[in-house]
Protein backbone atom coordinates (compact mmCIF):
# COMPACT_ATOMS: atom_id res chain seq x y z
CA UNK A 1 0.00 0.00 0.00
CA UNK A 2 1.38 3.29 -0.72
CA UNK A 3 1.84 6.11 1.41
CA UNK A 4 -0.85 8.67 1.42
CA UNK A 5 1.01 11.62 -0.22
CA UNK A 6 2.00 9.07 -3.16
CA UNK A 7 -1.54 8.25 -4.12
CA UNK A 8 -2.68 10.69 -6.15
CA UNK A 9 0.13 9.37 -8.62
CA UNK A 10 -0.09 5.70 -7.80
CA UNK A 11 -1.81 6.07 -11.69
CA UNK A 12 1.27 7.31 -13.30
CA UNK A 13 3.72 4.77 -11.35
CA UNK A 14 1.93 1.85 -11.45
CA UNK A 15 3.79 1.43 -15.06
CA UNK A 16 6.29 -1.69 -15.14
CA UNK A 17 8.98 -0.13 -16.96
CA UNK A 18 9.24 1.96 -14.07
CA UNK A 19 10.69 -0.68 -12.01
CA UNK A 20 11.45 -3.68 -14.20
CA UNK A 21 14.57 -4.13 -15.72
CA UNK A 22 14.12 -4.53 -19.70
CA UNK A 23 15.98 -3.85 -22.46
CA UNK A 24 13.42 -0.67 -23.35
CA UNK A 25 13.49 0.43 -19.67
CA UNK A 26 16.96 0.02 -18.86
CA UNK A 27 18.25 2.21 -22.06
CA UNK A 28 15.68 4.12 -21.61
CA UNK A 29 16.24 5.05 -18.07
CA UNK A 30 19.90 5.33 -18.94
CA UNK A 31 19.47 7.84 -21.50
CA UNK A 32 17.24 9.98 -20.05
CA UNK A 33 19.57 10.05 -16.88
CA UNK A 34 22.72 10.98 -18.74
CA UNK A 35 20.88 13.62 -20.80
CA UNK A 36 19.85 15.31 -17.17
CA UNK A 37 23.28 14.96 -16.41
CA UNK A 38 24.73 17.34 -18.67
CA UNK A 39 21.98 19.93 -18.48
CA UNK A 40 23.35 22.93 -15.59
CA UNK A 41 20.31 22.72 -13.44
CA UNK A 42 19.55 21.91 -9.96
CA UNK A 43 17.65 18.94 -8.73
CA UNK A 44 18.79 16.51 -11.59
CA UNK A 45 17.67 13.76 -9.84
CA UNK A 46 14.43 14.76 -9.46
CA UNK A 47 14.13 16.12 -13.36
CA UNK A 48 15.11 12.73 -13.62
CA UNK A 49 12.82 10.56 -11.83
CA UNK A 50 9.99 13.19 -13.19
CA UNK A 51 11.08 12.51 -16.66
CA UNK A 52 11.26 9.03 -16.37
CA UNK A 53 8.01 8.57 -15.28
CA UNK A 54 6.42 10.69 -18.24
CA UNK A 55 8.93 8.65 -20.76
CA UNK A 56 7.94 5.25 -19.22
CA UNK A 57 11.82 3.69 -18.32
CA UNK A 58 13.25 2.88 -15.33
CA UNK A 59 13.37 5.18 -12.73
CA UNK A 60 16.25 3.97 -10.56
CA UNK A 61 18.56 4.12 -13.24
CA UNK A 62 17.39 7.40 -14.67
CA UNK A 63 17.85 9.01 -11.31
CA UNK A 64 21.24 7.57 -10.79
CA UNK A 65 23.49 8.69 -13.74
CA UNK A 66 22.98 12.79 -12.80
CA UNK A 67 25.38 11.14 -10.39
CA UNK A 68 28.08 11.57 -12.72
CA UNK A 69 27.95 14.96 -13.37
CA UNK A 70 29.57 15.91 -9.78
CA UNK A 71 31.55 17.83 -7.96
CA UNK A 72 34.95 15.92 -9.27
CA UNK A 73 33.79 15.55 -12.65
CA UNK A 74 32.01 19.12 -13.38
CA UNK A 75 35.24 20.64 -14.06
CA UNK A 76 35.80 18.56 -17.28
CA UNK A 77 32.38 18.29 -18.09
CA UNK A 78 32.14 22.02 -18.25
CA UNK A 79 35.53 22.42 -19.79
CA UNK A 80 34.93 19.95 -23.03
CA UNK A 81 31.30 21.16 -22.97
CA UNK A 82 33.10 24.66 -23.49
CA UNK A 83 35.40 23.79 -26.18
CA UNK A 84 32.80 21.93 -27.90
CA UNK A 85 30.28 24.59 -28.22
CA UNK A 86 33.18 27.49 -29.14
CA UNK A 87 33.77 25.05 -32.28
CA UNK A 88 30.43 25.15 -33.10
CA UNK A 89 29.31 28.41 -32.35
CA UNK A 90 32.55 30.31 -33.34
CA UNK A 91 32.94 32.37 -29.45
CA UNK A 92 36.39 32.03 -27.70
CA UNK A 93 37.29 33.93 -25.34
CA UNK A 94 40.85 33.73 -24.28
CA UNK A 95 42.04 32.47 -21.17
CA UNK A 96 44.67 34.60 -19.00
CA UNK A 97 48.06 33.18 -18.38
CA UNK A 98 47.39 33.36 -14.07
CA UNK A 99 44.49 30.79 -14.87
CA UNK A 100 40.63 30.45 -14.72
CA UNK A 101 39.27 31.70 -11.46
CA UNK A 102 35.57 31.96 -10.35
CA UNK A 103 35.82 35.68 -10.76
CA UNK A 104 37.10 35.42 -14.38
CA UNK A 105 34.34 33.11 -15.25
CA UNK A 106 31.71 35.67 -13.59
CA UNK A 107 32.88 38.58 -15.84
CA UNK A 108 32.95 36.45 -18.74
CA UNK A 109 29.57 34.84 -18.82
CA UNK A 110 28.34 37.64 -21.18
CA UNK A 111 30.76 35.94 -23.58
CA UNK A 112 30.84 31.94 -22.29
CA UNK A 113 27.40 30.97 -21.79
CA UNK A 114 26.53 30.46 -25.23
CA UNK A 115 29.43 28.20 -26.34
CA UNK A 116 28.94 26.23 -22.91
CA UNK A 117 25.30 26.15 -23.24
CA UNK A 118 25.49 24.82 -26.54
CA UNK A 119 28.32 21.96 -25.83
CA UNK A 120 26.01 20.63 -22.48
CA UNK A 121 23.18 20.48 -25.40
CA UNK A 122 25.60 18.22 -27.79
CA UNK A 123 26.85 16.47 -25.02
CA UNK A 124 23.76 15.32 -23.58
CA UNK A 125 22.50 14.18 -26.55
CA UNK A 126 25.46 12.74 -27.74
CA UNK A 127 25.64 10.75 -24.71
CA UNK A 128 21.49 9.99 -24.24
CA UNK A 129 21.87 8.63 -28.06
CA UNK A 130 24.74 6.65 -28.10
CA UNK A 131 24.04 4.93 -24.58
CA UNK A 132 20.29 4.35 -25.83
CA UNK A 133 21.76 2.59 -28.83
CA UNK A 134 24.73 0.72 -27.26
CA UNK A 135 22.50 -0.75 -24.80
CA UNK A 136 19.88 -1.88 -27.34
CA UNK A 137 22.76 -3.25 -29.31
CA UNK A 138 24.44 -4.70 -26.35
CA UNK A 139 21.50 -6.26 -24.98
CA UNK A 140 20.32 -8.15 -28.46
CA UNK A 141 23.81 -9.05 -28.77
CA UNK A 142 23.71 -11.07 -25.14
CA UNK A 143 20.10 -12.26 -25.96
CA UNK A 144 21.54 -14.16 -29.13
CA UNK A 145 24.55 -15.66 -27.64
CA UNK A 146 22.35 -16.78 -25.23
CA UNK A 147 19.98 -18.51 -27.27
CA UNK A 148 22.69 -19.98 -29.57
CA UNK A 149 24.42 -21.00 -26.18
CA UNK A 150 21.32 -22.99 -25.49
CA UNK A 151 20.82 -24.41 -28.63
CA UNK A 152 24.66 -26.23 -28.78
CA UNK A 153 23.18 -27.61 -25.22
CA UNK A 154 20.35 -29.12 -26.65
CA UNK A 155 22.14 -30.72 -29.52
CA UNK A 156 25.03 -31.93 -27.96
CA UNK A 157 22.36 -34.20 -25.91
CA UNK A 158 21.03 -34.98 -22.22
CA UNK A 159 24.01 -36.28 -20.53
CA UNK A 160 26.98 -34.38 -21.85
CA UNK A 161 29.21 -32.14 -19.82
CA UNK A 162 28.36 -28.48 -20.87
CA UNK A 163 30.73 -26.50 -22.97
Amino acid sequence: MAPAFMRPFAKWLAHPNLWHLNRRSVSGGVAVGLFIAFLPTPFQMLLAAIAAVFFRVNVALAVAMPLLSNPFTMVPILWGAYIIGSWLTGCTVTVPMTGITFEWVMMQLHVIWLPLLTGLLVLATLSAVISFFTIQFLWRLNVILHKRRKQKLRARGPGQPPL
